[in-house]
């Protein structure tokens, strides 16, 4: 008993709610980017089952599968009895009440933007009694984020995940800023919007990043903007500024985004 007191510590999710631990909690999520995050500190071990969109890194398809974000199996999720259950605030609240209805805790990460990946790196670290870790690797990513850039000199730019423009607030749109570019899609107003033709024509982006899936995806969307009669009069398709992202890079907020943020930066430098 004196033992595990001497060893017990608390921790408080995003919203300031405390949790206590005798030792490391065993978890669960359903979230692509935690599942990633909870890697990246070394806490795999701790993970003990993820959605089936959780692909990266390899060792995580290893895990049990709980479904997807639209259809949890809450039956497996009550009967593994995982001490927390990860979600990020920006989660649908009905899923979240329904798990602690059912008795399971959840833990809940920060929102979406940039800045609040290396907010729930330390926040994991916390949780997983991992803060070294979590540390080292939180100011490896801000190092990067923050570094001056150059290269972008305050050119236009937008980042495409098919008919959405990442805005101010985004990560997405986070990683257009650590370029040095101005987000064309910061005038929407969301995090998120569709934007219409009339808005292309204003807004004239210089480069384009576009998020893809695979190869033919990629010949698809590159043939769609140069031959599409609006975005094949901006000044980043007439002069070939158009960047292919990997959608395995920047499909979700979690630390791998910096892959995404080199590849930018690259294409960037060279154009």
């Amino acid at each position: 008993m004196l033992c595990a007191c001497a060893w017990a510590y608390s921790v408080k999710d995003a919203r300031g709610r405390v949790f206590e631990f005798s030792k490391p909690p065993v978890c669960a999520t359903i979230v692509p980017a935690v599942t990633q995050n909870i890697y990246a500190i070394g806490a795999g071990d701790l993970l003990v089952a993820n959605s089936r969109f959780c692909t990266y890194p390899p060792e995580a398809r290893k895990k049990i599968k709980l479904g997807g974000y639209i259809d949890p199996d809450y039956e497996k999720i009550v009967s593994l009895n995982p001490d927390v259950f990860i979600l990020p605030s920006t989660s649908d609240p009905r899923l979240e009440r329904r798990l602690e209805d059912l008795g399971v805790r959840c833990f809940i990460l920060n929102g979406e933007g940039i800045d609040k990946i290396s907010a729930d790196i330390r926040l994991l670290g916390r949780l997983f009694d991992k803060r070294d870790d979590a540390e080292k690797v939180a100011l490896e990513f801000e190092k990067l984020v923050d570094s001056p850039f150059p290269a972008g000199a305050g050119r236009r730019a937008m980042f495409m995940f098919g008919k959405m423009a990442a805005g101010r607030g985004s990560f997405a749109g986070g990683l257009v800023e650590a370029c040095g570019l101005v987000n064309c899609a910061d005038k929407i107003g969301r995090p998120w919007a569709e934007v219409s033709k009339e808005f292309v024509l204003s807004a004239r982006p210089e480069i384009l990043f576009i998020e893809f899936k695979d190869s033919k995806g990629r010949e698809r969307l590159e043939l769609f903007y140069k031959t599409d009669p609006i975005w094949r009069t901006t000044p980043a398709v007439k002069n070939g500024r158009l960047c292919f992202v990997p959608r395995g890079y920047v499909i979700v907020p979690s630390v791998r985004v910096a892959e995404a943020l080199r590849l930018m930066r690259e294409f960037c430098a060279n154009k």
